[in-house]
Protein backbone atom coordinates (compact mmCIF):
# COMPACT_ATOMS: atom_id res chain seq x y z
CA UNK A 1 0.00 0.00 0.00
CA UNK A 2 1.36 3.09 -0.78
CA UNK A 3 1.48 5.57 1.75
CA UNK A 4 1.41 9.48 0.79
CA UNK A 5 2.85 12.24 2.36
CA UNK A 6 -0.51 13.43 3.35
CA UNK A 7 -1.24 10.35 5.13
CA UNK A 8 1.75 10.59 7.35
CA UNK A 9 1.29 14.32 8.30
CA UNK A 10 -1.94 13.33 9.74
CA UNK A 11 -0.03 11.21 12.10
CA UNK A 12 2.77 13.30 13.16
CA UNK A 13 0.15 16.49 13.70
CA UNK A 14 -1.55 13.53 16.00
CA UNK A 15 1.72 12.78 17.80
CA UNK A 16 2.43 16.48 18.58
CA UNK A 17 -1.29 16.85 20.17
CA UNK A 18 -0.45 13.94 22.72
CA UNK A 19 1.65 16.20 24.75
CA UNK A 20 -0.80 18.83 24.78
CA UNK A 21 -2.11 20.78 28.17
CA UNK A 22 -5.49 21.00 27.57
CA UNK A 23 -7.88 23.52 29.40
CA UNK A 24 -11.64 23.31 30.45
CA UNK A 25 -13.42 22.55 27.67
CA UNK A 26 -16.08 24.29 26.76
CA UNK A 27 -19.70 22.41 25.92
CA UNK A 28 -23.29 23.48 24.58
CA UNK A 29 -24.87 21.71 27.52
CA UNK A 30 -26.30 23.19 29.83
CA UNK A 31 -25.37 23.25 33.40
CA UNK A 32 -27.59 21.90 36.32
CA UNK A 33 -28.09 25.03 38.13
CA UNK A 34 -29.97 26.57 34.79
CA UNK A 35 -32.20 25.04 32.08
CA UNK A 36 -31.45 27.51 29.30
CA UNK A 37 -29.20 26.56 26.64
CA UNK A 38 -25.84 27.57 26.92
CA UNK A 39 -24.70 29.62 23.87
CA UNK A 40 -20.87 29.44 24.82
CA UNK A 41 -20.23 27.67 20.81
CA UNK A 42 -21.85 29.32 18.27
CA UNK A 43 -21.80 28.26 14.37
CA UNK A 44 -21.52 25.34 12.18
CA UNK A 45 -19.19 23.86 9.73
CA UNK A 46 -20.58 23.50 6.03
CA UNK A 47 -18.81 20.92 4.20
CA UNK A 48 -19.15 20.37 0.27
CA UNK A 49 -17.38 17.97 -1.93
CA UNK A 50 -17.42 14.09 -3.16
CA UNK A 51 -17.66 12.75 0.37
CA UNK A 52 -20.74 14.55 1.41
CA UNK A 53 -22.92 11.81 0.38
CA UNK A 54 -21.43 9.91 2.97
CA UNK A 55 -20.98 12.63 5.58
CA UNK A 56 -23.70 15.04 5.26
CA UNK A 57 -23.30 18.66 4.45
CA UNK A 58 -22.71 20.08 8.16
CA UNK A 59 -21.18 19.59 11.27
CA UNK A 60 -22.95 21.87 14.50
CA UNK A 61 -19.70 21.84 17.03
CA UNK A 62 -20.89 21.05 20.61
CA UNK A 63 -17.08 21.01 22.71
CA UNK A 64 -14.19 22.89 22.34
CA UNK A 65 -11.09 22.47 23.99
CA UNK A 66 -8.10 25.08 23.97
CA UNK A 67 -4.37 23.23 24.59
CA UNK A 68 -0.77 24.30 24.94
CA UNK A 69 1.87 22.81 22.81
CA UNK A 70 5.23 21.21 24.60
CA UNK A 71 8.09 23.60 25.25
CA UNK A 72 9.69 23.09 21.59
CA UNK A 73 6.93 23.88 19.34
CA UNK A 74 5.18 26.77 20.84
CA UNK A 75 1.47 27.05 19.73
CA UNK A 76 -1.90 26.24 20.81
CA UNK A 77 -4.62 23.67 19.72
CA UNK A 78 -7.95 24.09 19.57
CA UNK A 79 -10.25 20.92 19.60
CA UNK A 80 -13.56 20.87 17.95
CA UNK A 81 -16.56 17.70 18.92
CA UNK A 82 -20.12 16.73 18.47
CA UNK A 83 -22.14 17.44 21.48
CA UNK A 84 -22.14 13.72 22.26
CA UNK A 85 -17.81 13.23 22.41
CA UNK A 86 -16.77 15.14 25.73
CA UNK A 87 -13.38 16.86 26.16
CA UNK A 88 -11.35 16.05 29.45
CA UNK A 89 -7.28 16.82 30.24
CA UNK A 90 -6.77 13.14 28.25
CA UNK A 91 -8.56 14.47 24.88
CA UNK A 92 -11.63 13.77 23.18
CA UNK A 93 -13.77 10.65 24.42
CA UNK A 94 -16.80 9.90 21.69
CA UNK A 95 -20.03 8.87 23.65
CA UNK A 96 -21.83 7.69 20.53
CA UNK A 97 -18.66 5.68 18.60
CA UNK A 98 -20.13 4.78 15.42
CA UNK A 99 -21.16 8.36 14.97
CA UNK A 100 -19.08 11.71 16.04
CA UNK A 101 -16.40 14.08 14.74
CA UNK A 102 -13.28 15.47 15.77
CA UNK A 103 -11.61 18.28 14.35
CA UNK A 104 -7.91 19.73 15.75
CA UNK A 105 -6.31 22.62 14.58
CA UNK A 106 -2.65 23.27 15.54
CA UNK A 107 -1.60 26.70 15.52
CA UNK A 108 2.45 27.13 15.83
CA UNK A 109 3.54 30.65 16.95
CA UNK A 110 5.81 32.61 14.71
CA UNK A 111 9.12 33.38 16.34
CA UNK A 112 12.89 34.17 15.80
CA UNK A 113 13.36 30.88 13.42
CA UNK A 114 10.12 29.88 12.25
CA UNK A 115 7.02 31.95 10.53
CA UNK A 116 3.65 31.09 12.05
CA UNK A 117 2.56 27.97 10.80
CA UNK A 118 -1.38 25.73 10.65
CA UNK A 119 -2.29 22.30 10.65
CA UNK A 120 -5.72 20.73 10.74
CA UNK A 121 -7.19 17.01 11.23
CA UNK A 122 -10.40 16.04 10.85
CA UNK A 123 -11.80 12.39 11.52
CA UNK A 124 -15.14 11.94 10.48
CA UNK A 125 -17.06 8.87 12.30
CA UNK A 126 -20.62 7.55 10.35
CA UNK A 127 -22.31 4.29 10.98
CA UNK A 128 -18.96 3.40 12.22
CA UNK A 129 -16.95 3.93 9.16
CA UNK A 130 -14.07 6.86 9.66
CA UNK A 131 -13.30 9.20 7.53
CA UNK A 132 -9.89 10.56 8.29
CA UNK A 133 -8.54 14.00 6.53
CA UNK A 134 -5.69 15.70 6.92
CA UNK A 135 -4.43 19.59 6.31
CA UNK A 136 -0.80 20.60 6.25
CA UNK A 137 1.59 23.17 5.29
CA UNK A 138 3.56 21.41 2.14
CA UNK A 139 6.96 22.50 4.18
CA UNK A 140 5.99 20.87 7.27
CA UNK A 141 9.04 20.41 8.80
CA UNK A 142 10.36 24.05 8.01
CA UNK A 143 6.57 25.39 9.16
CA UNK A 144 5.95 27.40 5.89
CA UNK A 145 3.38 29.89 6.32
CA UNK A 146 -0.40 28.24 5.65
CA UNK A 147 -2.31 30.61 3.35
CA UNK A 148 -5.40 32.12 5.21
CA UNK A 149 -7.93 29.35 4.09
CA UNK A 150 -8.24 29.23 7.78
CA UNK A 151 -7.91 30.96 10.53
CA UNK A 152 -7.93 30.55 14.70
CA UNK A 153 -7.90 33.19 16.78
CA UNK A 154 -7.67 32.43 20.16
CA UNK A 155 -7.67 36.23 21.65
CA UNK A 156 -11.06 36.81 19.87
CA UNK A 157 -12.40 33.48 20.37
CA UNK A 158 -12.56 32.57 16.86
CA UNK A 159 -11.73 29.70 14.40
CA UNK A 160 -12.93 30.73 10.57
CA UNK A 161 -12.51 28.12 7.52
CA UNK A 162 -12.69 29.81 4.08
CA UNK A 163 -12.67 27.42 1.51
CA UNK A 164 -10.73 25.18 3.07
CA UNK A 165 -9.30 22.00 1.09
CA UNK A 166 -8.84 19.17 3.45
CA UNK A 167 -7.58 15.84 1.73
CA UNK A 168 -9.00 12.15 3.09
CA UNK A 169 -5.70 9.92 4.08
CA UNK A 170 -6.88 7.27 1.87
CA UNK A 171 -8.92 7.98 -0.93
CA UNK A 172 -6.74 11.74 -1.78
CA UNK A 173 -10.78 12.90 -2.01
CA UNK A 174 -11.17 16.53 -1.07
CA UNK A 175 -13.24 18.16 1.14
CA UNK A 176 -14.09 21.96 1.43
CA UNK A 177 -14.86 23.33 4.56
CA UNK A 178 -16.75 26.93 5.29
CA UNK A 179 -17.99 28.26 8.19
CA UNK A 180 -17.23 30.28 11.67
CA UNK A 181 -17.67 28.96 15.19
CA UNK A 182 -17.12 31.52 18.37
CA UNK A 183 -16.47 30.94 21.92
CA UNK A 184 -16.76 32.49 24.84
Amino acid sequence: MKTSRIHLNHYRTNLLLLGLNLQLPISNKPTQKSKKKDQSILGEIVLSGKETKNLGTTLKVGNLAIGRSNRKVKGKTIILTDRHTKINENGPIPNDRPNNFIIIGLDIEASKICNASRSLSMNITVDGMEYKHSRTPANYKAYTNCSSDFKIDFTNKKITFIETKITNTKTDAVLTINGTITWK
